[in-house]
């Protein structure tokens, strides 16, 4: 068992004696006043010699405080501790991990609720809508129970779900953190039967109903809900069911519709087209910023807009093999794409409008006239980055 072993020589006797004591492992004979090494090395030679049921807890438990030991962990861990200044005081991350774990077992869950919405943010099992801002979020009992039964029905798996929200914080795309309310939906799945020994030689069946999450956030200042869950169409039933009994907006002619910005078209060197009526010249795809999906690294790729450079052209010359677009380890979070108008009659001056779009509702054409929005939606649409989705 690599991971226990890994987390037996990273941790403190005083940590590994309180580990064992808390979960009433018994581990016999272990004098814990000894140097680290020499204690390290007395329990990795007792597990072997545990009973099944301690070797199985022992594995499932290291496992999820070595996996709270890093960069990300340690910064979910962070935000969700009673006292922080605390926690920081103490001398290694697993050290940390594992205190949370066993002294605030809800926080460290919360945590891991948090990292499970942060890693696959932007991703492919992500999707991003906006909302009205100053929507009162509703968390009454009848307001929760009525979202409850809704996730039932709409995912047609087992009867059990449960609903849990906390407060936390989000960085938005310039990096400043912003005030959200995380919804964790668990739900029972689907019977699975699985083989397991009893006793030496007996093979018997057994059933299992494994457990599905997935996440909400919503920041009420800006409006923006974000839906972590593993299919699009899931996602979408999500924010709509959200959207309706949490956030109470009900489908009238007036309503808001969700939108969600995809910039995924972008990556291909899709043709961005356009109709000779709206008397544009060309459009340019002039910037791209990327993220790292295996952590928190990004990449800024701009062209120059004062000539024709072919965006998708400058990258395949400049990074080669190692051409981010077409890489499964970036995703696009950012773009701006340049739509050049014709002169005006009397002019020979070329009107540029820059269209910028953040992930996952960020577009700077509420700022623009009129024509101007008018024609950047239309083209948004027609280019695959929006879609409406009406709650």
């Amino acid at each position: 068992m690599p991971i226990v072993r890994n987390f037996i020589r990273h941790s403190s006797p005083q940590g590994l004696e309180e580990y064992f004591t808390t979960k009433n492992i018994a581990v016999l004979g272990v004098d814990w006043s000894l140097d680290q090494a020499t204690v390290a090395g007395n329990v990795i030679q007792l597990i072997d010699h545990l009973p099944p049921e301690d070797q199985a807890r022992l594995r499932v438990d290291a496992e999820r405080i070595n996996h709270m030991a890093d960069e990300v962990g340690q910064a979910a861990l962070l935000s969700v501790v009673t006292n922080p200044t605390q926690l920081s005081l103490m001398p290694s991350a697993l050290e940390r991990s594992r205190w949370v774990y066993l002294h605030q077992p809800d926080k460290f869950r919360h945590a891991e609720d948090i990292r499970y919405a942060d890693q696959y943010r932007h991703g492919r099992n992500w999707s991003g809508y906006q909302l009205p801002p100053s929507l009162p979020l509703h968390t009454d009992p009848v307001s929760l129970d009525t979202f409850k039964e809704k996730m039932k029905s709409l995912f047609g798996l087992g009867d059990k779900v449960k609903i849990e929200l906390f407060d936390r914080t989000l960085p938005d795309d310039d990096g400043n953190d912003v005030d959200v309310v995380q919804v964790m939906i668990y739900q029972e799945g689907l019977p699975d039967a699985y083989l397991e020994f009893e006793g030496e030689e007996n093979i018997v069946s057994r059933i299992r109903r494994p457990v599905s999450e997935h996440a909400i956030t919503y920041s009420p200042d800006t409006g923006t809900v974000e839906i972590v869950a593993a299919k699009r169409e899931r996602r979408e039933v999500i924010a709509k069911a959200f959207t309706e009994d949490l956030l109470k907006q009900t489908v009238e002619a007036d309503k808001v519709p969700l939108r969600q910005y995809c910039l995924d078209p972008l990556l291909n060197g899709q043709a961005l087209d356009w109709d000779t009526d709206d008397c544009i010249d060309s459009v340019q795809l002039v910037m791209m910023k990327l993220k790292d999906l295996a952590g928190d690294g990004r990449i800024q790729i701009e062209v120059p807009t004062k000539n024709d450079t072919d965006f998708h052209d400058y990258c395949r010359e400049h990074f080669s093999d190692f051409n981010p677009l077409t890489s499964n380890s970036f995703v696009p979070i950012q773009a701006t794409i340049s739509i050049r108008f014709q002169p005006e009659e009397g002019s020979n001056r070329k009107k540029v409008l820059p269209v910028k779009i953040s992930l996952p509702n960020g577009c700077d054409l509420r700022s623009r006239t009129e024509r101007e929005r008018l024609i950047g939606e239309k083209y948004l649409k027609r280019w695959g980055l929006v879609r409406e989705i009406n709650p």
